[in-house]
């Protein structure tokens, strides 16, 4: 409700108010003068029906526009709150904690839904020198234009967030091992095209995604589908950079042993 009241706009929201107040004072005069001259009272009625309208003019602006104007300043202050929290400030994905939030309550419906779906870990490759090289300023902007590019390929209903310094992750909803990796080489594909013009140097990079998929046969949480694709990604950096690995869980065995 406070969202609509705010596409709306303070003085729209307060015209509407208002004008509701009148029509409401007008109906509930005009009964009343009604009834009351039935009873042989002799009230004019076009009287009775400007004064109703007036009242509410009068009394009704003044207090809406001040009440508005709390909800609207509270309202405010919530989306201030609330926006660094859902979303990563440089990028615009969403923040690790947020990532989390929605990654879970997917998790949670698929797993009653028996639905399959996949998750990606993405860590861009030597970013570090990226930094070194071309300077901090320069890793921002990569990690922006990383952000364009996974936007622009992925779809309304992938979850992207970023979790910490060059490293993402995705859950893409109703999506196979196999139509995950062909999202994966979309995504290769895009990240080549999008080359960084920064001052005097073009800039390029790679990176590096672990993927696993959710069976409904299966029960697990986000933490284990992460942990799942995290080994993924170790084997797609043992591959060497640019590249898409599966979930293993051979790997996941000599890693413990």
């Amino acid at each position: 409700m406070v969202k609509l009241l705010a596409k709306l706009g303070r003085f729209k929201t307060v015209a509407i108010i208002t004008f509701i107040a009148v029509l409401a004072s007008i109906a509930v005069t005009s009964s009343v003068v009604v009834i009351l001259n039935k009873f042989g009272f002799a009230i004019g009625y076009e009287l009775a029906v400007i004064m109703a309208a007036c009242v509410p003019l009068l009394v009704a602006t003044p207090i809406c526009w001040v009440l508005v104007s709390l909800i609207f300043r509270v309202y405010q202050v919530e989306e201030s709150i609330s926006k660094p929290v859902s979303y990563d400030s440089l990028t615009g994905l969403l923040s690790r904690q947020a990532f989390f939030n929605s990654a879970s309550k997917y998790v949670s419906l698929a797993t009653r839904e028996k639905t399959v779906f996949s998750v990606m870990i993405i860590d861009l490759d030597q970013f570090r020198l990226i930094n070194e090289k071309y300077g901090h300023s320069a890793g921002d902007a990569v990690l922006k234009l990383f952000a364009n590019v996974v936007n622009s390929v992925a779809r309304r209903s992938d979850i992207t967030g970023r979790l910490g310094g060059e490293e993402f992750a995705m859950i893409l909803p109703s999506t196979t091992t196999g139509e995950a990796i062909e999202f994966s080489d979309r995504l290769h594909s895009a990240i080549d095209k999008a080359v960084l013009k920064y001052n005097d140097s073009i800039i390029k990079y790679t990176a590096s995604i672990g993927l696993t998929s959710f069976e409904p046969s299966t029960s697990v949480s986000i933490d284990e589908l992460l942990a799942r694709a995290d080994l993924a990604l170790y084997q797609a950096k043992q591959e060497g950079h640019g590249k898409t690995s599966t979930f293993n869980p051979a790997v996941r065995r000599i890693a413990a042993g």
